[in-house]
């Protein structure tokens, strides 16, 4: 016959309430510390800004080049803040912005500027080399391209500025020169860069 042994106790299994309650306090000290490092600065959301609008530039001379037709990007800086792309698509040299010109773009459509960035240059100075004042500027707010790419009328140069609402030294500048190249500058320490 098998013997009676004394049964052994096992240690409870698990983590007991304070040790949970400690591991909690811990986790949160270092969320504490290493989510503010993991937010988006205010630059940050300028620059991402600009390089989109950037690109919808870019395809908007690109579409034109391709279609030999003409394109056209129209900043509105009022009330509701963002663009729109639009293509000629019946060849008259004239736009009707219309939806069938936003849709002959196959791009962007309309487009509104994120939450917070708007037009405008903050505590930026204009950017040298470039004529004009304001937050946008090509003439009446609008860029053309013609069936060759380039800014019309021929000579056309222009910039849109667009600056964090929250910080006015946060601030991108979209540069197009009359040959329709597009380059995005940041205002850093008082520079252009």
């Amino acid at each position: 016959m098998p013997s009676c042994e004394a049964v052994t106790s096992r240690p409870p299994r698990g983590f007991s309430f304070i040790e949970l309650l400690v591991v909690v306090a811990v986790s949160g000290i270092m969320m504490s510390v290493v989510l503010p490092r993991l937010r988006i600065s205010e630059s940050t959301e300028v620059q991402l800004a600009g390089m989109q609008l950037a690109q919808d530039i870019d395809l908007a001379r690109t579409r034109a080049l391709s279609t030999r037709s003409r394109a056209r990007v129209k900043f509105t800086t009022t009330s509701a803040v963002g663009y729109a792309g639009y293509l000629d698509v019946d060849g008259d040299s004239a736009f009707a912005e219309s939806a069938d010109e936003i849709t002959g773009l196959r791009g962007f459509g309309t487009r509104a500027l994120p939450v917070r960035i708007l037009f405008g240059r903050g505590n930026a100075i204009a950017l040298p080399n470039f004529a004009g004042s304001g937050a946008v500027t090509f003439s009446s707010n609008r860029l053309e391209f013609d069936a060759r790419g380039l800014p019309t009328p021929m000579g056309t140069a222009g910039v849109a500025y667009l600056a964090h609402e929250r910080d006015p030294n946060a601030v991108t500048a979209i540069a197009v020169s009359s040959s329709g190249g597009v380059r995005i500058w940041t205002w850093k320490a008082g520079l252009w860069k």
